[in-house]
């Protein structure tokens, strides 16, 4: 062999390992898959076991009683879209096959729609006829089992609800059961993004005032998925008979992604505890929370 095919050789397994290390790393992507997706009759109310149980039913024997309302498509692509969105999952259509499996984490999601609603609230104001202004708040509810895609062993059984407190309410039901809807996907989003969040490292203290870190630098880049505006909590990190430990000092925001493996912050809270753990060349990690 030629000492110029060698070094393509060689070449070639570095580019390989290089890429599986970035696949498989800290900050590693898995698949997420849409499994079951079943609703309960409208006014039933079911417990957290009833509803699991309604699952099991509904896989195993491929039947289903359930009552669809209009708005099932609707819940369904909200719920896509919350598994889409999260930092490091990829949805990917269609039923998990036995070949892609093969990495570990990859997760199948089943889900029980248990309310879907609009709520008319009470109200002392009239409108210019007389009568009493009716205003609604959407609710919906729907509880999904996260199970992992090789083993089937229930990893999580989060339930989430699109309404809550600061929802705004509409004189329009429609309206107000399709706003319930965009914030059921927004927090399945958040759930994953807090389940599997992005970690880094400080690497560099950038700008700062005084005894206050106003920016730092961070090993985390376009490759593994940094973008503007990406909120990170910060932890000084220590071992303690063998044991990691961490402990929040600040946050931070992503300012600039400078490259594949670099952004630039601005320390958003606890500036002055960040410039001093610095100082003293402790060991501080960034990790994502939203």
């Amino acid at each position: 062999m030629t000492m110029k095919k060698i070094f393509l050789l060689a070449a070639f397994i570095f580019m390989a390992v290089t890429d599986i290390y970035a696949q498989e790393g800290r900050n590693q992507i898995y698949r997420i898959w849409l499994g079951s997706v079943q609703y309960t009759h409208r006014n039933e109310k079911m417990s957290t076991t009833d509803a699991i149980s309604k699952v099991v039913a509904g896989v195993l024997t491929g039947k289903t009683d359930i009552q669809a309302t209009k708005y099932e498509e609707d819940v369904k692509n909200a719920i896509i879209k919350g598994l889409s969105e999260s930092h490091r999952y990829r949805f990917k259509n269609g039923l998990a096959q036995v070949d892609d499996n093969t990495g570990e984490g990859n997760l199948v999601v089943d889900v029980v729609i248990t309310n879907i609603k609009a709520k008319s609230e009470n109200s002392s104001l009239k409108d210019k006829d007389g009568k009493t202004v009716v205003n609604y708040r959407g609710e919906v509810e729907a509880m999904l089992t996260l199970k992992d895609a090789k083993t089937g062993e229930v990893v999580a059984s989060p339930t989430f609800n699109g309404s809550g407190l600061g929802s705004s309410s509409y004189s329009d039901s429609d309206k107000a059961v399709r706003s319930a809807i965009g914030r059921l996907a927004d927090r399945i989003t958040n759930w994953l993004n807090k389940y599997r969040p992005i970690t880094a490292n400080i690497i560099e203290g950038s700008t700062a005032k005084k005894d206050k870190q106003k920016e730092v630098y961070i090993d985390l880049g376009s490759r593994e998925g940094a973008t503007e505006g990406l909120h990170m909590s910060v932890y000084v990190i220590k071992n303690i008979a063998g044991r990691e430990a961490k402990s929040q000092i600040g946050k931070l925001r992503i300012e600039a992604v400078e490259g594949e493996d670099i952004s630039r912050c601005k320390v958003t809270s606890g500036g002055k505890d960040i410039k001093a753990a610095l100082d003293a060349g402790e060991t501080l990690r960034a990790i994502s929370v939203e």
